[in-house]
Parts: structure tokens; C-alpha cells; sequence
């Protein structure tokens, strides 16, 4: 029996169908959910989501936001999600280069820490653009 996935994000329902493992960014680290899997609930991070049904895969880029799992139902209830194509790759790249500006300035915790989650948001977005057009995602350089 499939798992049905559920991710819906600013009231809207971005995706819904079954799979066979979805992978998620979590608090904790990585985590790949399948079928039957034992009762859930986690703190999503912003990173890949990836959704594999057969052969295929999807990859959804998530903002943030809760994950919970239960009788091979998955409801994602993401703070922003967008599909590989909807993504306007230059735009994410030019919010990873203001992130990292930020980044390199003195400044509070909590700057800091904003600036930290708009890096991580942007290279996640820059990633699933970049596997939706095929293409290697870009590096940050060294």
C-alpha cells in the first residue's frame, strides 16, 4: 500500500498524490519515511523534499514548517513549498548572495540567525531549480 502525501503550503495544497519513500529535511537531520512507517510528527527545515513513486522522483524545495505521518498518510504543512519549475532561479540567486552578505557583517544572534535560515532557504531553492532543469545543482564556492 502507497503512502498518500499531502504538502500544502500558504492554505493552497501544492501537492497530493502516493509514493513509495519520501525523503525530508527535519530538525534532526535527514529522514526518509516509507510506507507503514511508525507515527510521526517533526520540525521540517528548509531543504529538499523528495517524493519517489516507481522510477520517478519529484523534489520540492521547502521553506520550513512540520511534517506528521500516520497510517500511510504524510501531511506536510510547509511555511512555503515550491516545485523545481516554478522557482526563479536568478532571483534565488540573488537572495543566497544577500544571505551570504549578511552573513559576513557584525551582527546580532538573531540577524544572524535570519540570515542563516534565508541562506539555507535560497541554496535549497537554488538546487531544486537546477534538478528540474536537469543540470547539476550550483556550487557555493570554496
Amino acid at each position: 500500500m502507497p503512502l498518500h502525501v499531502e504538502v500544502i503550503a500558504a492554505e493552497q495544497v501544492i501537492l497530493a498524490e502516493d509514493a513509495d519513500v519520501v525523503v525530508a529535511q527535519t530538525a534532526s537531520g535527514q529522514i526518509a519515511i516509507l510506507p507503514a512507517h511508525a507515527p510521526l510528527v517533526t520540525l521540517l527545515v528548509p531543504g529538499q523534499l523528495r517524493i519517489g513513486r516507481g522510477g520517478s522522483e519529484q523534489v520540492l524545495a521547502v521553506a520550513g514548517g512540520y511534517l506528521e505521518g500516520r497510517e500511510n498518510q504524510l501531511v506536510v504543512l510547509a511555511d512555503a513549498a515550491e516545485r523545481g519549475e516554478d522557482i526563479d532561479l536568478q532571483r534565488a540567486i540573488t537572495a543566497r548572495e544577500r544571505a551570504e552578505a549578511a552573513l559576513a557583517q557584525k551582527q546580532s544572534n538573531a540577524e544572524t540567525a535570519r540570515a542563516a535560515i534565508a541562506l539555507n532557504r535560497a541554496i535549497a531553492r537554488i538546487r531544486v531549480a537546477e534538478i528540474s532543469r536537469g543540470r547539476t545543482a550550483l556550487r557555493r564556492p570554496s
